[in-house]
């Protein structure tokens, strides 16, 4: 038994199928799930269990489902494949014990994953993914698989109806009829086919939607929204008379978003923007939250709104246990987004549609709003860099930083430290740095953001040679 492969990180269970992703491991880690439900006094509440569009999705998810029910657990399992939040509203509409989700979201291909959603709904927490990995540790060496089944003898539940019952309530579906565009969706072969542009449509929105087949590939690329995967899209958009074009990843819990000018959204931008359209359009309170790497816009909005602005680890669980404490909006730069009077789960189906409500309300392009807020609030310039290192040199880079021996970082007066995920570097004019090593590879990850953008290629140049000389 590769017990070793089993390893929770930051988004669940992820590992190469056939490799790590087994379905004895499967098997394993659902046996580990349900004692863990058990020791909690879940034991008697149903499990639900939901999966994407990859490769024998749905046997994992069947042997999965079939391992816990063997072992007295209810168990519920989607019909057919479901977004990640999707799965997170059934958890709450039939008060599940949690829920299990089969998705390696925005990874290749070659990955599998497993989401382990408890019954708060949000993504699990590590003091829950540790005693799981414990209870792995513990029946691993006396434990014998069950034979493979691939098919569920229980039963199956239809979460759609609910999940776009929950959009329904949070959207205004009036100011829609305002918005006169054709939106361009590419679901990237993932699970909002048939989600996002069945919502818009019911909108009123006329939607042309591509990659809505199933494509263990992908297509041969990653099922991720990003600009680099998106831009030539632009000329399909120009075809087909598409004003905005928006992409979800592999499980609809990231969204990224171009218009039909080539100009590329991601939640750094959408983030503040949504934030000070809720406050001032839909009467949202609370206060707001978002992961120590993500930009400070969106601090700016809660300053001017008088919000408290809650800065977290790296990981949408940590921004999901500020929505349960009252958050009125949380998120992350890598694409996800949620709000209150939702599931503390981020969702990039919502993302899009609160996008377009916005846009519909303002009457504006999206550019134009962006450019006003910026006109408000200044202009920040945003960019990850992963920097390969080998371990000594990630040894040299993290002795030296932990000693205070920070770079020079462009020559400015740090004026505050953050040191509750990596080394985060507040400078003087509001500019930051922060370094974090992956955890799964040898990379170390380098954000940087800058209030002055006409010198922002210079400064990063600068601060990675700063950061060269330390590592060597």
């Amino acid at each position: 038994m590769a017990t070793g492969a089993i390893s929770f990180g930051t988004d669940g269970w992820r590992s190469i199928m056939a490799d790590g992703f087994t379905f004895d491991n499967v098997a394993l880690v659902a046996t580990a799930i349900q004692a863990y439900l058990k020791e909690n006094g879940l034991g008697d509440r149903p499990l639900l269990v939901g999966f994407d569009r990859r490769f024998s999705a749905e046997q994992y998810a069947a042997h999965f489902a079939s391992t816990v029910q063997a072992l007295g657990q209810p168990v519920l399992l989607s019909e057919d494949y479901c977004p990640t939040p999707c799965l997170a509203v059934g958890v709450q509409q039939h008060k599940a014990a949690g829920g299990a989700m089969f998705t390696a979201s925005h990874n290749h291909w070659r990955y599998q994953g497993l989401k382990f959603i408890p019954d708060f709904a949000g993504p699990a927490m590590p003091v829950t993914t540790d005693r799981v990995t414990a209870l792995i540790a513990e029946i691993a060496p006396h434990w014998t698989a069950p034979g493979f089944t691939g098919v569920f003898k229980g039963e199956t539940v239809n979460l759609k109806e609910a999940y776009f019952e929950r959009l329904r309530s949070i959207v205004n579906a009036n100011a829609f009829s305002s918005w006169h565009g054709r939106v361009l969706y590419d679901s990237m072969h993932g699970c909002g086919a048939g989600f996002l542009d069945e919502m818009l449509r019911e909108h009123g929105l006329e939607v042309f939607s591509i990659h809505g087949e199933r494509d263990v590939y992908f297509g041969g690329n990653l099922p991720d929204p990003s600009y680099s995967n998106l831009k030539n899209r632009q000329a399909l958009m120009e075809e087909h008379d598409c004003r905005l074009l928006i992409g979800n990843d592999g499980d609809a819990d990231r969204v990224g978003i171009m218009d039909r000018a080539g100009n590329f959204y991601t939640a750094n931008d959408l983030l503040p923007l949504i934030a000070d359209y809720m406050v001032r359009y839909k009467n949202g309170t609370g206060h707001f939250s978002r992961t120590v790497c993500t930009s400070h816009q969106l601090d700016s909005v809660a300053r001017e709104h008088g919000r408290e602005m809650v800065e977290v680890k790296v990981g949408f669980k940590y921004v999901a246990q500020e929505l349960l404490k009252g958050a009125m909006i949380g998120g992350e730069e890598s694409g996800g987004i949620s709000i209150s009077g939702h599931v503390p789960e981020k969702d990039g189906i919502l993302g899009a549609l609160l996008a377009i409500e916005m846009i519909a309300t303002s009457g504006e392009k999206l550019s134009d709003l962006l450019k006003q807020f910026e006109d408000n609030h200044g202009h920040r310039d945003f960019k990850r860099v992963d920097m390969h290192y080998s371990e000594e040199q990630q040894q040299k880079l993290f002795d030296a930083l932990v000693m205070g021996r920070e770079p020079r970082l462009g020559g400015q007066k740090i004026v505050e430290r953050i040191t509750i995920d990596g080394y985060k570097y507040v400078l003087e004019d509001g500019s930051w740095v922060m370094l974090r090593a992956s955890g799964t590879e040898p990379v170390v990850r380098i954000y940087m953001e800058t209030t002055k953008p006409d010198s922002f290629a210079r400064w990063q140049k600068q601060v990675l040679e700063e950061i060269k000389q330390i590592t060597g």
